[in-house]
């Protein structure tokens, strides 16, 4: 199905050494570009409240990989800095059902239902490598395997941070549990810690690693494991700090290093995420009904203690600002883009100051 990745990504080299220096100084001018145009998939998946993994897991998965050849064959002439990476979609329930808990099915994506009602529920949970979720995961990635690891297409999987995990087992309980119930936040917290990290090594040793490093659309060092910080949107920074930073770090230092996505809601708590040792990356999705994270970067950028960013913008957000950022940042631009020309002309409107 899929051709060797340098056939997609020719510049492949020259693109992780590019990375490689973005990692290696806290010096400003190192701009990592992506410029993603529009795509309309030639399969529609079907809703997945309509699929019976049990019976039709390797034709599910089998439209996505086709898909997706399909959507890198057509970004092929853009010689950008993102790397072809796979992902599995089963929405974002498989994230914690790993442990426990119902997933929930909707036509575009899932979410688990919460099964800490009680804190003496906390005690009967376990980490156990016969849950239904645990083995899905592992036979898909088994399988998509046998199609991406010949082309050297790699394959990638976030995972929940431990405050996120906590926030899917115990529900919207959590919010007031910080105030009435902290010693419970704090083992609940453990827990979560415990999880994460006991998922991700049994799923990355089946990944392995590409290019002596991690592919998550970036090349990243050896070791980085990438995480959703979702929900440290919706609590001040100093509940941040206090029960959940702790807890992420200790996830990041079983690994080596760490990448972390949140969304343009909780910009306020960068500054706190941004303290996490080892934290090669920072992704910001921009969220409906609240200002853009690149129209807040003059106020945002000075709190991120040099840890390089990933942020959403338009080509022309890049045309206006890029001579003023560039000169006092390193950072990723995820650009969207028209079509195919457009984003090529902006990476050659990049790649024009690179030796300037």
């Amino acid at each position: 199905m899929f051709k060797d990745i340098l056939y997609y990504k020719p510049n492949l080299h020259e693109v992780i050494m590019r990375y490689k220096s973005l990692y290696a100084t806290h010096e400003p001018g190192h701009i990592i570009v992506y410029a993603i145009p529009s795509f309309n998939p030639p399969e529609q998946p079907p809703s997945l409240n309509q699929v019976d993994f049990a019976q039709d897991l390797h034709d599910y998965l089998n439209i996505f990989l086709r898909n997706y050849e399909a959507q890198i064959e057509q970004t092929r002439p853009i010689l950008d800095d993102l790397i072809p990476s796979f992902g599995l979609f089963f929405g974002i329930g498989d994230y914690s059902a790993f442990i426990a808990g119902d997933v929930i099915f909707t036509p575009d994506t899932s979410w688990a239902a919460p099964v800490i009602h009680d804190w003496s529920d906390l005690d009967k949970l376990e980490l156990r490598e016969d849950n239904y979720w645990e083995q899905l995961l592992e036979r898909s990635i088994a399988y998509i395997l046998h199609f991406t690891r010949p082309a050297s297409i790699p394959i990638v999987r976030g995972f929940y941070s431990p405050l996120d995990m906590a926030h899917a087992l115990r529900g919207e309980a959590l919010f007031t549990d910080f105030f009435d119930n902290p010693e419970q936040v704090h083992r609940l917290m453990l827990f979560s810690t415990q999880a994460v990290i006991w998922n991700a090594r049994r799923l990355r040793s089946v990944i392995g690693e590409y290019f002596n490093g991690n592919i998550a659309g970036a090349w990243l060092p050896p070791g980085t494991i990438c995480m959703s910080e979702d929900i440290a949107c919706m609590i001040s920074p100093r509940t941040y700090a206090k029960f959940a930073r702790p807890y992420t770090q200790q996830v990041i230092d079983a690994f080596g290093y760490g990448q972390i996505h949140t969304h343009s809601l909780g910009l306020r708590g960068i500054p706190e995420i941004t303290q996490l040792h080892n934290l090669v990356g920072l992704q910001i999705s921009d969220d409906p009904n609240t200002p853009r994270a690149f129209e807040q970067l003059d106020d945002l950028l000075p709190k991120v203690h040099g840890v390089p960013i990933t942020i959403g913008c338009t080509s022309s957000d890049i045309y206006q600002s890029f001579t003023d950022l560039r000169s006092k940042y390193s950072l990723t631009f995820a650009a969207s883009v028209g079509n195919v020309e457009e984003g090529s002309d902006l990476v050659n409107f990049v790649r024009s100051f690179e030796h300037n």
